[in-house]
């Protein structure tokens, strides 16, 4: 059978075909306008994807139940060899399967899966199936190309695109019947969040000497110029984001469409850099521009109103956090904040005596906090008659929201005083409560649950041992603690940009001290304090909770 994971994965792909098939589609995948001569020699052909099913017939079940024909299964070359290669096994060990899948309905466009069973995978290279699912190394949208336009083909994307070369090769077995097809691999540089995307160029025949250039492209290409300016203007990113939340474009555009000029006087700021603004915003897809020159808010764009907790996040990150980061050498040469060089304090004493920087902390925690707290409550079996203390909980939102789901739980939220006097004026569920205290000195004993959301990534490992050293004396054995954190990969070279860990473990070296951690270090550092790590769930925005039990 399908896991979840991939059926999900599918639909995805699936859900993109449209846009995909459209007219022009290359030349947006491109970014740039295309010759005709090789616009009308190109076609979107497939989407393709990576699975871990049981058996291939899995797969052939889940197309014919989507609306696909599937086609024969023949063996893949070139995926084989690419995963042979990433994971230091002997190719033939890996037994990879293609199935392309057609619409039923004579729609454009196809699938293209290929299919390597999770026993096999897991026996011949754990930990492979987790690293392919994050990286994503193997999807890709296929074009299919004239074959005697394929070398322009290839040459257009290494020069109109911040694309470049990630291989190909040759499959006899595929389209037998018309000699096979070639196929060249293009990645393109990181996008803001980190990720890489991937397009493959495929040719009816064997083409040896495209091939051949293709396999030797020097790898520094204009490409990787391309991709490191686009890292290097990803503050601006921020700076816009931040910007566009202090002088309130979002609240002034509201739900409606309108022309910068009206933007601008909503806003009071010159006319013509705001239609500077909201078009670089475009980028980031928080605006989106109109044919008629008009703008409007996206989905992703509301998040940017002030009453959304999130404009508060983006608000702190555009001012303390951002003036800290001027004095990141600094962190790096010295192991020392970056914010206390320059704030000269450590960033929790800092919030503790500036109480409207400290509320802008809190809301903006809650932020994400929403999200997580609703995956928490659907996603673990919180039992009637326990109680939770939620450790360095703030205002109480996550624990408000479990408590509102499941009636016969009752919740203590711990934090510093200064947090709990302002979190006690809102409004809270029955059945939970405020304390104030130290953690680093002890926490309310006698409950059944623990929780520490987003709490261990702040402090170093010996200031962590304190704090799971003082859970543990609270509780009895066989006690619960749920820990929310962001996990590094485990293994050595592991890609990880596909995620939020890696960036998040630089915030923390610069802001608090403290860093992200592997599923093994947190599993070495639990069983140090008397915890065991039983499970991991999945949790939105790359948050992973860490259930763990008192022994």
């Amino acid at each position: 059978m399908l896991d979840t994971e991939d059926e999900r994965r599918l639909r995805d792909v699936i859900g993109r075909l449209g846009g995909l098939t459209a007219a022009g589609s290359f030349a947006h995948v491109l970014g740039s306008p295309v010759d005709p001569g090789i616009a009308n020699a190109v076609r979107f052909d497939h989407a393709a994807l990576l699975v871990f099913p049981d058996t291939v017939s899995d797969v052939r079940d889940f197309l014919a139940a989507s609306g696909f024909v599937a086609g024969p299964s023949v063996p893949s070359r070139v995926v084989r060899a690419r995963l042979a290669e990433r994971h230091q096994v002997p190719e033939e060990e890996l037994e990879v399967t293609i199935v392309h899948g057609r619409p039923s309905d004579g729609a454009p466009g196809g699938l293209e899966i290929f299919v390597l069973p999770r026993e096999a995978a897991d026996a011949i290279a754990p930990g492979l199936v987790d690293q392919e699912r994050a990286t994503g190394e193997e999807s890709h949208a296929g074009w299919l190309v004239a074959p005697e336009r394929l070398e322009q083909a290839r040459r257009t994307c290494l020069h109109l695109s911040s694309m470049t070369p990630d291989g190909g090769g040759y499959n006899p077995c595929d389209d037998r019947d018309s000699g096979g097809r070639s196929v060249v691999y293009f990645k393109t540089g990181p996008d803001g969040d980190g990720r890489r995307s991937r397009i493959e160029l495929t040719a009816h025949g064997q083409h040896a000497e495209v091939l051949a250039a293709h396999l030797t492209e020097p790898a520094r290409s204009a490409g990787e110029h391309k991709a490191l300016l686009s890292i290097l203007s990803g503050h601006w990113a921020a700076r816009a984001l931040h910007v566009a939340v202090e002088i309130g474009l979002a609240d002034a555009l509201g739900d409606e469409h309108l022309g910068a000029p009206d933007v601008a006087a909503a806003v009071d700021c010159d006319p013509l850099a705001i239609a500077r603004l909201l078009r670089y915003l475009t980028r980031s897809e928080v605006v989106r521009e109109r044919d008629n020159g008009t703008f409007e808010l996206t989905e992703r764009g509301k998040l940017l109103r002030s009453e959304d907790p999130f404009s508060g996040l983006i608000e702190l990150y555009g001012t303390e956090f951002y003036d800290a980061w001027s004095e990141f050498p600094t962190a790096v040469r010295t192991g020392r904040t970056a914010f206390s060089h320059r704030y000269g304090v450590e960033h929790f004493e800092y919030f503790s005596t500036e109480p409207e920087t400290s509320h802008r902390f809190d809301r903006s925690m809650q932020a994400v906090t929403r999200l997580v707290a609703e995956e928490l409550s659907r996603s673990y079996p919180f039992v009637d008659g326990t109680t939770v203390v939620d450790i360095g909980g703030g205002n109480g939102t996550l624990l408000r929201t479990v408590l509102e789901d499941h009636a016969g739980v009752t919740g203590v939220v711990f934090d510093r005083s200064h947090v709990v006097e302002a979190a006690e004026t809102e409004r809270r569920p029955g059945g939970l409560r405020f304390v104030a205290g130290d953690f680093f000195a002890e926490v309310p004993g006698g409950a059944d649950t623990y929780l520490l959301s987003r709490v261990l990534h702040d402090w170093n490992d010996e200031d962590c041992d304190r704090i799971l050293r003082n859970c543990r004396r609270a509780c009895a054995s066989g006690a619960r603690l749920l820990v929310l954190e962001r996990l590094l990969p485990d293994r050595p070279g592991a890609p990880f940009d596909a995620d939020l860990a890696a960036p998040w473990d630089l915030q923390m070296l610069a802001i608090t001290g403290g860093q992200e951690r592997s599923r093994d270090e947190y599993d070495k550092m639990m069983y140090a304090n008397s915890f065991r790590v039983d499970s991991v769930i999945p949790m939105p925005v790359d948050l992973k909770l860490l259930v763990a039990t008192a022994l």
